[in-house]
């Protein structure tokens, strides 16, 4: 992690309307399960005016410190969902917005890599803390980009677009040991984020992303495949909400539990937020009630200077 990318994800802490681009925080938008395929659940309007090096075809692009611009998936479908939000507020009449989102649907339909696991977008840059290579890809990226299909069949009713979705979430049924994106904490299943083959990651947000694509593709065409991914992850993640849970905040992980790398206030306001958006899909309590938990968290002065403090201090023990 860079200085600025660091020094602002601490600034966040104390002041979250400041936050760059990489950590605006992204609110519930639905208040009622939704009963056909419609508006995303999160609110991804911050992410239309993306603030890096874009192609000459309007795709971003995105670079870390040690790599050259390429093609991030999981940046792409966000764009592509903020750009989606814009155009659901405009009630589906903006046709350059409209063609502007269709651009990344075309990307994503034109750029994946089947492998044995099934069509998969990659992503260029290595993660050692994680063991991870490139290149690679992610249960978050995989999610989103079969929110962003499933959106597009919405808007133009072409079926290639939903059958790249169902062959994108063939991975969530293969373990991580054998190229997929399942792994398992106390033998309880989390689509994995970051694949490590060291030891299960299982970064909370990134699996909450890829249920929501899973969800997609359920309410879109009642895929049995979906249907069934998506509940094995409601009913794992309920019984893995306790591990998250700190007593003050939330961990961003569980890869070395139980110690605590906590999550930033951007991801913990986001967590709280998909938590929500996960009660009104399900209605199940649970997630109610660990969103409250977690936004009390996140408005205490006390926790949230004791989270800073946590996360300040765990960062610097980190190897890279």
């Amino acid at each position: 992690m860079n200085l600025s990318h660091f020094v602002n994800k601490a600034l966040v802490f104390l002041n979250p309307e400041k936050a760059t681009y990489w950590h605006t925080i992204t609110r519930c938008a639905i208040d009622s399960k939704p009963n056909q395929l419609g508006r995303y659940y999160l609110n991804f309007e911050s992410k239309l005016n993306y603030p890096e090096k874009m192609d000459s075809n309007g795709i971003p692009f995105w670079k870390t410190d040690n790599e050259p611009y390429f093609h991030h998936p999981i940046v792409i479908a966000q764009y592509a969902l903020g750009i989606f939000e814009h155009l659901y507020q405009k009630n589906f009449s903006d046709k350059e917005l409209e063609k502007k989102f269709l651009l990344q649907a075309e990307w994503l339909k034109n750029n994946f890599v089947e492998n044995d696991c099934g069509k998969i977008w990659n992503i260029y840059y290595d993660i050692p803390l994680y063991g991870i290579k490139k290149p690679w890809y992610s249960a978050l990226a995989q999610g989103e980009a079969v929110s962003v299909l499933t959106r597009s069949y919405l808007l133009t009713k072409d079926e290639s677009y939903l059958s790249l979705a169902e062959d994108a979430i063939e991975p969530f049924f293969i373990d991580v040991s054998k190229g997929g994106l399942l792994a398992y904490f106390n033998s309880l299943p989390i689509y994995e984020e970051y694949p490590s083959k060291i030891k299960t990651v299982g970064v909370l947000n990134g699996f909450i992303f890829s249920l929501f694509g899973l969800y997609d593709l359920q309410i879109t065409i009642q895929s049995k495949k979906s249907t069934e991914l998506f509940q094995q992850g409601i009913d794992s993640l309920k019984k893995l909400l306790p591990y998250y849970d700190t007593g003050y905040w939330a961990r961003y992980y569980l890869f070395d539990y139980p110690k605590e790398y906590v999550a930033s206030f951007t991801y913990i306001s986001i967590m709280y937020e998909q938590l929500k958006s996960l009660y009104y899909l399900t209605g199940e309590k649970i997630f109610l009630d660990y969103s409250l938990k977690w936004e009390n968290y996140a408005h205490n002065r006390i926790n949230k200077l004791r989270a800073l403090l946590k996360k300040i201090f765990y960062a610097n023990t980190l190897k890279k």
